[in-house]
């Protein structure tokens, strides 16, 4: 499990929510979702990586069990933090992300 403090709450089922608790996914996850990132490979074998904030946003609501609708509340920063916990279940670390 993994947890995403917001710096602003959200509503979620009614109810003001300042945390999401994320449950980690499974292959059948993955299936469902796809990745939340493209790997691209350049004609040098340069390797970038594009991330997929729908994707991303498709995983907070599934694992964490709250409306897609939420997440449309969420700051900036809060997003970087779901962007980051996400990549993570995936093995793609942090300082990775902020390039």
């Amino acid at each position: 499990m993994a947890s995403i403090k917001l710096s602003k709450p959200i509503k979620a089922h009614g109810e003001e929510i300042s945390e999401i608790e994320l449950r980690e996914p499974t292959g059948a996850d993955v299936m469902e979702l796809g990745y939340p990132y493209l790997l691209i490979i350049g004609e040098d074998d340069a390797q970038a990586m594009e991330l997929r904030p729908k994707v991303v946003c498709r995983y907070v609501a599934k694992l964490g069990k709250i409306p897609p609708s939420s997440l449309n509340e969420v700051s900036p920063a809060d997003f970087g933090q779901m962007t980051g916990v996400v990549m993570g279940f995936f093995g793609v670390e942090a300082e990775t992300l902020k390039g």
